[in-house]
């Protein structure tokens, strides 16, 4: 993700000035090394938010989807009991539940897809914070402030602070410029369009019902 690759940057210009005015090294680069482990605690928690959010929409899919089987179940019993319009009433409702279902599946979907890159990306901010440790004694031992400061840059790529605190309201203005897109395209939709799509919904229940009522026949 670019909320990930753009903390290079910020993280190789802290070092360098750091580096350039430390009297002690390995103080300093300690304290860039606990820099980067607070970086990761950030991005871990951002992960974090992402995976619930994935599992919040897939328990909202799951749930319309236990109610559409719920109104299906009492459609049927409402015909049996010669209640054709309850009967009606109830499939209507198991449609609603049903399209609620589809548009949970697709976000879910989509959250998935993020999680899996911020799962991939997480482990690569992991590694070179491995990476960082192992090299950070090699660095000491050299005595080379010069050296230090090429080759510990080169291993602190992806770290930072600013990023991730800026993360949560970067997703909250996503979201919503989303449902304002969405609202304008609702606002703007032809009052005919509108009413093709409402005979579509009628026509639906209407042959849910019908098979409903040869269900019922037949049993």
């Amino acid at each position: 993700m670019a909320i990930f690759s753009r903390i290079t940057d910020v993280l190789r210009a802290n070092i360098n000035a750091l580096l350039e005015k430390a009297e002690d090294p390995e103080k300093m680069l300690k304290l860039i090394i606990s820099d980067m482990e607070d970086a990761l605690r950030k991005a871990t928690s951002s992960t974090a938010k992402a995976i619930a959010n994935a599992r919040r929409l897939k328990a909202k899919y799951e749930q319309a989807t236990e109610l559409a089987k719920e109104w299906q179940v009492r459609a049927e019993e409402a015909l049996k009991s010669g209640d054709e319009e309850l009967a009606m009433k109830a499939l209507e409702k198991k449609v609603e539940y049903e399209g609620q279902a589809q548009q949970y599946l697709k976000a879910y979907q989509e959250a998935e897809a993020t999680v899996e890159k911020l799962r991939s990306q997480l482990e690569q901010l992991k590694a070179k914070l491995e990476e960082a440790r192992t090299r950070y004694s090699t660095l000491i031992a050299r005595k080379k402030a010069a050296e230090v400061q090429k080759s510990f840059a080169k291993y602190a790529g992806s770290f930072g602070n600013e990023v991730f605190s800026k993360f949560d309201r970067m997703e909250e203005k996503i979201l919503r410029e989303e449902e304002e897109a969405e609202a304008l395209v609702d606002l703007t939709r032809d009052s005919v369009e509108k009413e093709y799509e409402e005979m579509l919904r009628k026509r639906k229940i209407q042959q849910e019902l019908e098979a409903l009522k040869k269900k019922v026949a037949g049993g």
